[in-house]
């Protein structure tokens, strides 16, 4: 009886070997299909979590860029305040030098004032006095000039008495009375036109040195403009971002895919030993 060199064929004539092949083949592909699911779903998470981290860690900038702006604009409004302060404290020296100025002058344009008053008050006493002086002259000088006319009289009278004519003494009285009040009359107008004209170029000079120092007049000063407190920096919000889907478990596709794989790897691995059988 003949024999061939072929094993033996197993249940509904599928070879073991191949059947074993296939079967790891199949589990690796599986075991494969879900690590490679298992990893997608770590990496989805990862990235979930990296998603919410990076959200927060942007919120967080912004916040903090806020912050640090706010600072810096308030340490920059204290600084233009303590400025301000020192330009302000400035102006109030210059308006208190101004106003020293002010008084000093003030006290100059008094005492120049009381010294202008008083000589001129001192100069129209001096100048009543002497026309009053020179009023009581003439005033002497005109009794003693009726006196001498007395005398005259006295003397006429006696010549009257030798029998010697008197209009020519008369004539000659009246005369030399009229002379003396005409002149006295001109002497009297004049005297009134140079006492006025005295008085009128004492009150000019008066005036004058009334008017000679002026009041000091201030220079102006504006304050300094007050810096604006800051407003507050606007949070930059973070821009939107986004994850794909979540991945899914293993599928009946990830399993038929699999179950191919196996069946091809067992008609391969059939094949390969059908050969190595028939020594082809």
């Amino acid at each position: 009886m003949a024999t061939t060199g072929a094993a033996p064929a197993g249940v509904f004539g599928l070879d073991p070997i191949s059947l074993g092949v296939s079967a790891v083949s199949t589990g690796l592909n599986l075991f494969s299909g879900i690590a490679q699911n298992k990893a997608q779903q770590q990496e989805y998470k990862n990235q979930r979590a990296y998603q919410s981290a990076t959200a927060q860690f942007n919120q967080w900038q912004a916040s903090l860029n806020a912050r640090l702006s706010n600072a810096a604009a308030q340490q920059q409004y204290w600084q233009d305040t303590v400025s301000h302060n020192q330009s302000l404290a400035y102006v109030h020296q210059l308006r208190n030098f101004e106003l020293t100025k002010e008084a000093n002058q003030a006290s100059v344009v008094g005492q120049t004032r009381a010294a202008a008053g008083a000589e001129f008050m001192v100069n129209s006493e001096a100048m009543a006095q002497q026309y009053q002086e020179v009023g009581m002259q003439e005033a002497v000088a005109f009794q003693q000039y009726q006196y001498r006319l007395l005398q005259q009289s006295a003397a006429y009278q006696a010549i009257a008495q030798d029998g010697n004519t008197a209009d020519r003494f008369v004539n000659d009285f009246a005369r030399q009375m009229g002379d003396y009040q005409t002149l006295s009359e001109i002497n009297e107008g004049l005297r009134n036109r140079q006492y006025k004209r005295d008085q009128l170029g004492n009150v000019a000079r008066y005036l004058n040195a009334y008017n000679s120092q002026p009041f000091y007049e201030k220079q102006q000063y504006q304050d300094p403009i007050a810096p604006y407190p800051p407003l507050p920096t606007l949070m930059t919000p973070a821009a939107p971002s986004m994850t794909g889907a979540a991945p899914g478990g293993v599928g009946p596709l990830q399993v038929g895919t699999a179950l191919l794989g196996g069946v091809n790897t067992y008609m391969t691995t059939a094949g390969a030993v059908q050969k190595l059988r028939t020594g082809g």
